[in-house]
């Protein structure tokens, strides 16, 4: 991976800064082996999200396997989703935006938030 500056974000809110490959891969095994209705009542988060801090693009992982794509640092921009992803697609657009390659991401199937 590339020297970008990238944190992830896990279901209990600690912040990681720049973990390696099989790091973010326990993360994402961690987020896919909860069910929505096994996550505690009281629970504050209920993804997992890498956040490349450079761009301010954000990945957020559920444990239904939907994605979230959105800048964080634009009021504007419209946050999109991709649903039944595998937890290997997740880690291979992990790796893609730790490595600041958002062409890369942008290129998947996208779509909208529903309102």
């Amino acid at each position: 991976m590339s020297e970008d500056l990238y944190h992830t974000t896990d279901a209990d809110g600690i912040s990681e800064i720049n973990p390696d490959k099989l790091r973010l891969r326990e993360l994402l095994e961690e987020a896919y082996a909860q069910h929505p209705v096994k996550l505690p009542m009281d629970a504050d988060f209920s993804d997992v999200s890498l956040i490349h801090d450079t761009s301010g693009w954000s990945l957020s992982v559920f444990p239904s396997g939907v994605l979230v794509w959105e800048n964080l640092d634009e009021s504007e921009a419209t946050a999109r989703c991709m649903r039944q992803v595998s937890l290997d697609r997740a880690l291979a657009l992990w790796l893609a935006l730790a490595e600041g390659n958002i062409a890369l991401i942008e290129s998947a199937p996208w779509e909208n938030l529903p309102n």
